[in-house]
């Protein structure tokens, strides 16, 4: 493993829940969202400051731009898929739209959309949680996965505890999942509709002796991922072929959750945390920082994919 050297650097300001950042290519902006607040967060890296936007009441999963519009996304808001109005700047978004709801039988009460994120070809891939036990633990195999295609929804993998990151390699037509409560990166291979087979395990955080459980995840143009370890401390870089480790990159917090490759040539990395309370007491600052990563010798990786409607 050649280790390299990082520069790690704060963007925002801490947030409760930081998640599901995204590179806005055309807008050369990144976009995020605060779960428990409902809000999205927008931040230009040429400038100062983050516009935070109010969402709604529920907590909001993620929020990612709609392909041939600059005001218009695709949300994921309690257990709602839905459309948002917003122009970017307002503290308060024009309006939201519902696309479809999901698990609304009394089985799934408490039930929530979470991790989700928009493939290559333009499909919406986001799934379910389930709420906590009386123990405060998240009861395990209540969530499930779906693909929102132009406005319809099919579910794809039942039995999930807390759906999270996603990725895909378009040239090997592969797509990497991961439920939190496991502590493994899948592989499927993904077809041209969109089935998904032949799961597999191509990381595995104990055997590489890797603190915490496997949150966000990104793909670079080489074909390996970055996954966050969420509980951590760390962003882990690993190759999927062998899965062997790469890199890694420590923190200053150890709620790590998602990452997204950004800036004009794509060669810096977006990086979000949390400030979850454990056993009550929520993990000191800077927990919930937003960062931006750098380094001399990173290997690009890609924008945002935009939903198409």
């Amino acid at each position: 493993m050649n280790m390299s050297k990082w520069e790690i650097k704060p963007i925002s300001q801490p947030l409760d829940v930081g998640t599901r950042i995204h590179w806005d290519k055309c807008n050369q902006r990144a976009i995020f969202v605060d779960v428990p607040k409902g809000t999205v967060h927008s931040c230009k890296l040429n400038s100062c400051g983050v516009t935070t936007a109010k969402v709604g009441d529920e907590p909001i999963a993620f929020m990612f731009p709609v392909e041939g519009s600059r005001t218009k996304f695709v949300a994921g808001l309690g257990k709602k898929f839905v459309f948002v109005e917003w122009d970017g700047v307002s503290p308060e978004v024009a309006s939201v739209e519902t696309i479809v709801e999901v698990e609304t039988d009394p089985e799934y009460e408490g039930n929530r959309l979470n991790g989700g994120k928009v493939d290559p070809w333009g499909r919406l891939w986001a799934g379910t949680m389930g709420p906590p036990g009386p123990d405060g633990n998240i009861i395990p195999h209540r969530g499930a996965l779906y693909c929102l295609v132009k406005g319809n929804l099919k579910k794809h993998v039942c039995n999930i505890g807390i759906s999270n990151g996603l990725a895909w390699n378009v040239e090997t037509k592969k797509m990497y999942y991961i439920d939190t409560l496991e502590p493994y990166v899948f592989q499927y291979d993904i077809a041209d509709d969109a089935r998904i087979t032949n799961k597999t395990v191509v990381f595995d955080f104990k055997k590489n002796n890797i603190e915490g459980l496997p949150d966000g995840l990104t793909i670079d143009v080489e074909g390996n991922l970055w996954v966050c370890a969420i509980h951590g401390y760390h962003l882990v870089k690993f190759d999927p072929k062998c899965g062997h480790v790469l890199d890694k990159i420590e923190f200053p917090t150890p709620q790590i959750t998602a990452v997204s490759f950004g800036g004009p040539k794509l060669d810096l990395m977006l990086v979000t945390t949390a400030r979850i309370p454990i056993d009550g007491t929520p993990p000191p600052d800077p927990a919930g920082t937003t960062y931006l990563v750098s380094s001399s010798n990173t290997v690009p990786g890609y924008a945002g994919d935009n939903y198409i409607p």
